[in-house]
């Protein structure tokens, strides 16, 4: 049997409360019960422990003490902080949330529970701290980013995140100001734009007002849509060799 260590951080449901403190089942280890003392419920005096704590409620909890021969955890509250305590349950239920999205993996891939941890998992959590973050990486960085995958899984794996999980775009704007002495340079700063636009399908240019245009860059990740501002901004100066451009980079979101 598996126990936590000394001074882990763990998740665990309160199954019982008495006078002198607090059962809960740790959450991530099967079948452990912690223990709550009641000087260890809150920072703050206690006078009546259930306007503290809740049968069912789900908590963070600092690991104490281990008995493994008692099969006996104790455990505090009051040692986690507010914000470690909704970054650890955060942490825990998309873990939870990974471990779903692995079984309907295996089901599409017609995998065992056993060869989808190894085909998938395993790779992914040679490189990243959690399963989920890897899924998260393959929805920003596209399906090859885990070289250790096997090719026949990775677009039908990409697939399947792509339904189940929503990555929030970033996006980068900018300004272009551009001028040309040229005749037909309406026609030309047009032309050069339309090729950026088939270039960069991520991308969009807008007209804002004489000799200027409106950038918007895309993309699932930050750097990535950085990246492609820049290799934007070289190829606008490349196409209008000769011309007066100046490209300003303005906010992100």
């Amino acid at each position: 049997m598996e126990y936590p260590k000394l001074n882990d951080v763990v998740v665990c449901k309160i199954t019982k409360i008495t006078d002198f403190g607090v059962f809960a089942n740790i959450l991530e280890f099967d079948d452990i019960e912690g223990f709550i003392h009641i000087s260890q419920v809150s920072s703050t005096w206690i006078k009546n422990i259930h306007n503290h704590v809740k049968v069912g409620q789900i908590r963070a909890a600092k690991v104490l003490k281990v008995d493994e021969e008692k099969k006996h955890v104790d455990l505090s509250f009051s040692r986690v902080t507010s914000a470690d305590e909704k970054r650890k349950i955060s942490d825990y239920r998309l873990f939870l949330r990974a471990q779903s999205l692995m079984e309907v993996i295996a089901k599409e891939l017609e995998l065992t529970s056993e060869d989808v941890w190894q085909k998938i998992g395993d790779p992914i959590l040679e490189k990243e701290s959690s399963l989920y973050k890897g899924f998260i990486n393959l929805l920003k960085y596209g399906k090859d980013y885990y070289p250790g995958i096997e090719e026949k899984y990775r677009q039908t794996l990409f697939n399947l995140l792509s339904k189940n999980i929503t990555v929030k775009d970033k996006i980068i704007t900018g300004t272009i100001k551009v001028s040309s002495s040229e005749p037909n340079g309406i026609e030309i700063i047009r032309k050069a734009l339309l090729k950026l636009q088939k270039d960069y399908p991520n991308s969009k240019f807008n007209y804002v007002g004489p000799g200027r245009y409106s950038i918007i860059v895309i993309a699932k990740d930050y750097k990535i849509a950085s990246k492609d501002f820049d290799l934007i901004s070289k190829d606008i100066t490349k196409f209008l060799k000769g011309e007066s451009v100046e490209i300003i980079k303005n906010n992100t979101d």
